[in-house]
């Protein structure tokens, strides 16, 4: 299984995807001048130039040059760490702007009513588009074991494009309701503001999760991946039986490379040493049945 090709695969798609959402989303918010769609547009906007990126990081991580001789792995989480980075500005930028409409009208008696003609279809086909790109995502990296820290960004961002395009649409469908007139006709004015309060209180969660994930990745904390860990254990017992217990593994992993790194409880085995040694290149077979990029590291 070549999981770099999957990966690009994967990328390839994202990239058209957030394109036609960014696209579509800024030509209705220029319509609308909602800035609940200027967060729905600019942010499938930002994904589509990070995905530029990431096919570039995707295509060359695994090369090893005079200066990273392991490779550039390091590059996927620190992909999404910046990208993370940006959603979180992007969300709380959008935030404060939406504040200070809010707060003109409330103290001041300044605003405009919200333009919500075109929305509705807009909103139906984003949700559409964004979870089906969102699974599309999902499936790809599960067909390499959740390997991929890119499409994990990827998917997660994703999903929450399509909930911020949802929670505008019902947002407007139950303004369609409220008369203006009515008790609650103020938020034909400050409906910008609440729906975005709602989407930021809803969005900032995933991308913080994939900041500590990548973070974690970029520098090299030992994994509890449920896939990775289990798969690895089951390979190194397979081979040494009963001496399993002996050995002392951790694994890391940054991007799509996986290292382990096992570590001989009692480093005076000679017996043990000598099996290791002997077996590497038919652990290093085994896992690459499984992880196209993977090194395994003795400690004696």
């Amino acid at each position: 299984m070549n999981q770099k090709r999957v990966e690009r695969q994967s990328l390839i798609v994202s990239t058209i995807g957030n394109f036609i959402i960014g696209l579509a989303g800024l030509i209705v918010y220029i319509i609308t001048d909602l800035n609940a769609l200027l967060l729905d547009g600019v942010f499938s906007l930002i994904a589509f130039i990070s995905t530029l990126s990431a096919v570039f990081i995707s295509k060359n991580s695994h090369r090893k040059t005079e200066t990273f001789p392991n490779g550039m792995y390091f590059l996927e989480p620190l992909y999404g760490i910046l990208k993370s980075i940006a959603t979180l500005m992007l969300l709380i930028i959008t935030l404060l702007e939406t504040s200070a409409s809010a707060y003109a009208y409330f103290a001041e008696g300044k605003g405009d009513v919200a333009e919500t003609g075109l929305i509705l279809p807009y909103t139906i086909t984003m949700v559409v588009l964004c979870f089906g790109l969102g699974f599309y995502n999902l499936q790809k990296n599960r067909q390499i074991n959740d390997l991929s820290t890119i499409i994990a960004a990827e998917s997660k961002g994703n999903f929450i494009d399509g909930f911020i395009s949802a929670g505008v649409g019902i947002a407007i469908l139950f303004l369609k309701l409220i008369p203006i007139h009515s008790s609650l006709g103020f938020l034909h004015y400050t409906a910008d503001f609440f729906i975005t309060l709602v989407l930021v209180l809803f969005s900032y969660k995933e991308p913080l999760k994939v900041l500590t994930d990548s973070f974690k990745e970029f520098t090299q904390s030992p994994i509890q991946h449920k896939q990775i860990v289990p798969a690895t254990h089951d390979i190194f017992q397979s081979h040494f039986n009963k001496q399993y217990h002996e050995l002392d593994i951790f694994i890391y992993k940054q991007g799509t490379h996986i290292t382990i790194r096992v570590h001989i409880l009692d480093p005076s085995d000679s017996d043990l040493i000598a099996q290791a040694v002997t077996l590497k290149p038919v652990l290093m077979a085994d896992l690459q049945d499984t992880f196209e990029h993977v090194t395994i590291e003795f400690a004696f």
